[in-house]
């Protein structure tokens, strides 16, 4: 049975001649039912909602979780490269139900490297994306970005930060779930090194004005 609970001040135990500073329960069931306060005053405290996941939020919400790395491998032509699958690159999670019209930042980071082996003149690129669903509803896309290189002689190398930033504004209250992945690539050049890695997903949010 799913117990539902509040905490009451000292003042409002006064207001109604409660005797004791308690926890006040109530079930599902049981909401005309008034077990800690006189009569008069069970109309005035009855529970109107339901808590979510995080009862007694603060007024601002961070969440942050790690991520996987991913390997991009090199064709031997842009033509000859099979359809990408795409690699996923990390989730988090969280729960702004206690939030009103909530604004939500995400941040990606992570580190790419590339090393040129071939020489070839097609520019190098990767696509990420941002996904998020909410609750039980469908998975949407928030939002894609480019990285690209181009790079003509053989033996260059890089390896570099790269990141990106999603805000939401007045979105829906609820529980959901962010996700990063790469949905399109192109690594031209069968020795090309290409990868991803030390991945950092995080998210805050605070109620709107």
């Amino acid at each position: 049975m799913k117990v539902y609970y509040d905490y009451e001040d000292k003042r409002d135990y006064e207001k109604c001649d409660c005797r004791e500073e308690k926890k006040y329960y109530k079930r599902d069931h049981d909401y005309d039912k008034c077990d800690y306060y006189e009569k008069k005053c069970c109309d005035e405290h009855k529970y109107q909602k339901c808590y979510p996941k995080n009862p007694c939020p603060y007024p601002m919400i961070f969440e942050c979780a790690c991520g996987t790395g991913a390997v991009i491998p090199g064709t031997a032509t842009a033509a000859e490269a099979a359809p990408f699958a795409p690699r996923s690159l990390g989730c988090l999670t969280i729960d702004t139900t206690c939030l009103k019209n909530p604004v939500v930042k995400f941040d990606f980071t992570g580190i790419i490297r590339f090393l040129n082996t071939t020489g070839t003149d097609t520019p190098t690129r990767l696509t990420f994306a941002l996904f998020k669903k909410c609750n039980d509803g469908d998975e949407i896309l928030c939002g894609t970005w480019d990285f690209a290189l181009d790079f003509d002689d053989v033996t260059e190398q890089i390896t570099t930060s790269y990141s990106f930033s999603h805000c939401e504004c007045n979105s829906c209250p609820g529980c959901c779930t962010y996700s990063v992945r790469i949905i399109a690539a192109t690594n031209v050049g069968l020795d090309n090194t290409l990868d991803v890695y030390n991945t950092t997903l995080s998210a805050i949010a605070k109620s709107a004005c």
